[in-house]
This record gives C-alpha cells, sequence and structure tokens, in this order.
C-alpha cells in the first residue's frame, strides 16, 4: 500500500492534468489507471508518456532503476524497452525521484484517441523507504488518451 502512496506522491508532483510542457502533454502511467484508463489532453499537443519512481534516499531510487525492467506500447504496437532510459534521481521536497519518459510523437485532433500499455517490473525486490516492492510487476498501466 505505501508503494502506492509513494507512487501518488509522484503522480502529483507533476499533476497538472492537461499540462501541455515544451516538449508535450504529459500522460503519467500510473495517473491514468487511477483516473480509470482514460485521459483527455489538449488537441494538437505530442503526446508524451511518463512515469516516476519516488524513495526516501537517493541510494534507494538507484537500487530501484537497476532492479527495474520497464515497457511501453503504443497503439497495440511493438514493445519499446525503457529499461535505460530512467532519468539520474533528483531530490523533490523530501523525496528522490526519478522519470522515463516516452515521446510517442503523436499528435492528436480533437475525439481523435491512442492507446498504450505501460509495465514497470521488478527483477528484485527493493525498499523505498517506507516498504519493500517485491519482485515481479509493479505498475501496470492500459491508457487511452483522447485529444480534447
Amino acid at each position: 500500500m505505501r508503494i502506492l502512496a509513494a507512487l501518488a506522491l509522484v503522480t502529483a508532483a507533476l499533476a497538472a492534468p492537461t499540462a501541455a510542457w515544451a516538449y508535450g502533454s504529459e500522460v503519467s502511467a500510473y495517473g491514468c489507471y487511477a483516473e480509470g484508463g482514460h485521459v483527455t489532453r489538449p488537441a494538437g499537443t505530442d503526446i508524451v508518456i511518463r512515469q516516476g519512481w519516488s524513495t526516501m534516499t537517493r541510494s534507494q531510487n538507484q537500487q530501484f532503476i537497476q532492479a527495474q525492467r520497464t515497457f511501453v506500447s503504443v497503439n497495440g504496437g511493438p514493445q519499446i524497452d525503457l529499461s535505460r532510459d530512467w532519468t539520474t534521481p533528483r531530490q523533490y521536497d523530501n523525496a528522490w525521484i526519478t522519470w522515463v519518459f516516452y515521446p510517442t510523437r503523436m499528435v492528436l485532433a480533437p475525439g481523435e484517441s491512442m492507446t498504450f500499455d505501460y509495465v514497470t517490473s521488478l527483477r528484485r525486490s527493493v525498499f523505498d523507504g517506507f516498504s519493500y516492492a517485491g519482485r515481479g510487476t509493479v505498475i501496470e498501466s492500459h491508457c487511452t488518451v483522447t485529444g480534447a
């Protein structure tokens, strides 16, 4: 349950649901899952899939990066390995956070949709400062993004 709390912190850290960043409109994989698997983003902006992982220490964050395997698939296409694309851990308030981003290069028209499947799994158990996340899938999201 504390893993969900840590993911909620990460989701809240960039919680602007329709924020159009300089490089696109971000969609949190876990945030989309928490919203029931469907989100809207401004039409005409590039869709960027993102996910974060929060820990109490930088070392715990680095252990997560070393233990994880992360994949995304867009519109039923092949799985893309994002395991080496996590950012260097950075401090945010009282936590350390690492992010992974995947620019889909998709720009949605109003009413147009795209889907993605996102999975992060662990090869070994990791500690985030509150609790342990065990081996296996820790984040799994099927998301539909619609241009608004």
